[in-house]
């Protein structure tokens, strides 16, 4: 929902100023820029298969509950196979799961992407795997080696730190197919609300050999 913006009044019969014009411009900017990311937060779903058709996607939720989503011709599946820390190198691309505190932060989950999905969620924002938990992905630009091992991502102007210990869990994510959601597999599921209340997949992260998705 975009915010709530009280714009300049602009209703007097002066003519408006290049100052006030260029508020004015500013702050639709801020709304519509607001907006852009508010829309793009999809809710996720974490669960394991139960079953998959061509069109729906039937999960278990570590409640106990069952939850079916669509699929569709969009919906994007990737393939998520277990890593390790050795894999982390300079430059790499790479998402890390903290926990709230201090920096550096220490990481919970290291997820490497392939060439083809570097740029994915850059940033940093607030995550849903545990009370103060925040996702920031972005570039390897420091490595030092050591236990835990420190590494500093760097984003759009933005940079954090974080510790990794050695018995972090890593992965690697890359473009997949839907004959890997096998019942069983582990996913992490990124939706849309459709307008009927029904639930539309558009990304699946799914484990493979029982690896579990770290985002």
């Amino acid at each position: 929902m975009a915010p709530d913006v009280r714009l300049p009044d602009l209703s007097d019969k002066e003519p408006v100023s290049p100052v006030r014009r260029l508020l004015l411009a500013a702050v639709l900017a801020l709304a519509a820029t607001t907006a852009a990311r508010a829309e793009a937060i999809l809710p996720r779903f974490r669960g394991t298969v139960i079953r998959a058709e061509a069109d729906r996607l039937e999960i278990r939720r570590s409640s106990g509950s069952t939850l079916s989503l669509r699929m569709g011709p969009r919906t994007r599946v990737y393939a998520v196979n277990q890593s390790s820390v050795w894999a982390i190198k300079p430059e790499s691309y790479v998402s890390v799961v903290g926990a709230p505190g201090s920096e550096p932060q220490r990481a919970t989950a290291v997820t490497l992407y392939s060439p083809s999905e570097r740029g994915f969620e850059a940033g940093s924002q607030p995550w849903d795997t545990a009370p103060g938990a925040t996702l920031t992905a972005g570039w390897v630009a420091d490595l030092q080696a050591g236990s835990p091992l420190r590494v500093a991502l760097s984003y759009g102007g933005g940079r954090s730190a974080f510790e990794v210990p050695r018995d972090t869990p890593v992965t690697q994510i890359s473009p997949g197919e839907k004959a890997l959601l096998e019942p069983g597999a582990a996913v992490t599921i990124f939706a849309r609300s459709a307008p009927d209340g029904s639930l539309d997949a558009v990304t699946i992260a799914v484990g493979r050999q029982g690896v579990v998705p770290g985002l």
